[in-house]
Formats: C-alpha cells, sequence, structure tokens
C-alpha cells in the first residue's frame, strides 16, 4: 500500500518585528488611555468627581510637557516619549470631565487657611535652639532636624487640596483659569527649549524636575483620602493601573531600556513607594476604619 503524506502544520512562529520589548514599550506608552479612561467613565457615571484630586491633572500634565523638551535637547526612548503624549491627551480630557462635575466642596472659599509661617516656624526653632544648653552637635542636630520637618511640612501642605494656595494655584473656581495656564506653561516652556536646545545641562535639569514632579503624583490623593477619610469615589482600578504601570516601566527600564539615565529609575521606584502608601490607605479606611459619629452624619449628607 502506497504510503499517503499526510500534511502537517509548521510550528508558529511569532514574527521577528513582533518582540517583548515592542510588546512591553506599547503597554507602558498606551497604558494611560486605560487606567485614567476608566476614572474618566466613572466620573461621567457618578456626575461628581468627589474623591479624585484633580492636582493629579496639574502633576502629569506639566510632568509629561517638561519630559518632552527634554526629549528634543536629550533624546531618550521613543516609548516614553509616545507615553508622555498619550499622557497629556487623557489628562486634558480627565481635567475636563473634573471640572465639569467638580463637587461644591472644592471651591476655593470653602478651603482651609494654612495656620503655619514658615518664617515664624524657623525663627522659633532657632530661639528654642539658642535657649537650650548642653552638646553643641547634639543641638544642633536638634535644630537642623527642626527645620528640616518645618520647610517638610510646608512642601507636603502645598499639595494638601483642603488648604488654600498662594494664588489659589490650581483651586481656581473659573474653569478658564485652568486652560490659560496650561496654555503659557507650553508656550513658556517650548520657547525655553528652542533657546536652550544646544544645552544639555538645561535638558538635564528639564528631565530631572519633570521626573521628580511625577513621582509626586499620588501625594495629592494620599492628602485626599486623608481628610476623607474614605475611599468613596477613588477607583480601585486606578491604583490597581498604577502599580501596574510602576512594574511595567520599572521592568522596562532595567531589561528593555537603552540609553536611559538612573535618575529615571530613582523616581519610578520613589512613586511606586507613594503608590503602595495609596494602597495601605484604601485597606484601611475601606475596611478597618471607624469614623467617628460626626463624620458619620457628614459622610451621609454628602451621599
Amino acid at each position: 500500500m502506497e504510503n499517503i503524506k499526510v500534511p502537517t502544520i509548521d510550528q508558529f512562529y511569532l514574527p521577528e518585528w513582533l518582540t517583548m520589548e515592542l510588546i512591553a514599550s506599547n503597554i507602558i506608552s498606551f497604558t494611560p488611555l486605560f487606567s485614567y479612561g476608566t476614572t474618566i467613565l466613572s466620573i461621567q457615571k457618578k456626575k461628581t468627581s468627589l474623591g479624585f484630586s484633580i492636582d493629579i491633572c496639574a502633576t502629569m500634565l506639566i510632568a509629561a510637557s517638561l519630559r518632552i523638551c527634554y526629549y528634543f535637547i536629550i533624546p531618550y526612548e521613543q516609548a516614553l516619549l509616545r507615553q508622555s503624549i498619550v499622557m497629556i491627551f487623557i489628562q486634558l480630557l480627565l481635567l475636563r470631565t473634573s471640572l465639569k462635575f467638580r463637587p461644591r466642596e472644592y471651591d476655593f472659599d470653602l478651603l482651609e487657611q494654612y495656620d503655619g509661617n514658615l518664617k515664624m516656624d524657623l525663627v522659633r526653632e532657632y530661639h528654642e535652639w539658642d535657649k537650650k544648653q548642653g552638646k553643641f552637635g547634639m543641638e544642633l542636630l536638634v535644630l537642623v532636624q527642626g527645620i528640616l520637618k518645618s520647610v517638610l511640612n510646608r512642601f507636603i501642605n502645598f499639595f494638601d487640596s483642603k488648604y488654600q494656595r498662594i494664588g489659589s494655584f490650581w483651586q481656581w473656581n473659573n474653569e478658564l483659569m485652568y486652560w490659560k495656564f496650561l496654555f503659557r506653561f507650553t508656550l513658556t516652556m517650548s520657547f525655553l527649549t528652542w533657546v536652550f536646545n544646544d544645552y544639555l545641562k538645561f535638558g538635564e535639569f528639564l528631565g530631572t524636575i519633570g521626573l521628580f514632579v511625577e513621582s509626586l503624583l499620588p501625594l495629592p490623593q494620599i492628602l485626599l483620602l486623608k481628610k476623607l477619610k474614605h475611599v468613596q469615589g477613588f477607583k480601585l482600578l486606578l491604583l490597581v493601573s498604577w502599580l501596574g504601570g510602576d512594574f511595567t516601566k520599572i521592568g522596562y527600564l532595567i531589561f528593555g531600556a537603552k540609553n536611559i539615565s538612573g535618575i529615571f529609575l530613582f523616581f519610578a521606584l520613589f512613586q511606586m513607594s507613594l503608590d503602595f502608601y495609596i494602597g495601605y490607605q484604601y485597606v484601611y479606611y475601606k475596611y478597618y476604619y471607624i469614623p467617628e459619629p460626626q463624620s458619620v452624619e457628614l459622610y451621609e449628607l454628602r451621599v
């Protein structure tokens, strides 16, 4: 009997161009569409942006703009450039949606005035140090600690949405002020990038500032959750996407990226640590925190 050859299916191979590096780079580039897109849909559905800090929009718009300017002076991975462009697009949509459904609680006139005065705090710390007797080294250490604590508190309170900021920055009641600021900021940075295009130090400065601002992304949300003492309005999916983006970005920077400065990795790790703290807040306020009777009444009125 004549042997009949049965056709076989060749083993499946991925195209040469479809590499893990390409897949990872595209995940990094377009993750913001998913993570922040779900937040936009949630705000539209609930018709309120209560629980979401619009400072996140300011942080990412400024950071992404600075990263793009940095690229034109010191080019880096195109995947990170695409991410910055996509981030600006989705953050503009998120800002527009958040302002449209902005609750009354976020009006500037209803925010608290910060009692602390940095100059007075520093003077007080100095007088306390001057009055103490003992070993000079130990007293000086206490003075430095007090000064650093005062400066840090002032810095953190700037990101706290419950306090009024100088010039009501990013707390304006008029929506047009947000778009004016973004237009002026973009125009100014574009002009400076064009003027100092050949100055590598200026590019490094822009890159460092942009990465530092982006690493502070979770800070306004941390302070807002601390103020509200509940997680209503904050999407768990947003936190998961942040952490997923952190791991993906760090993995890409370590194993896939080329021509990347170490500051990218440093600030990525710092941002991830803040995201983990938000995770702790989410679990605590959702499952373990017992609100005071007055807080319960305010929460019921809010709902």
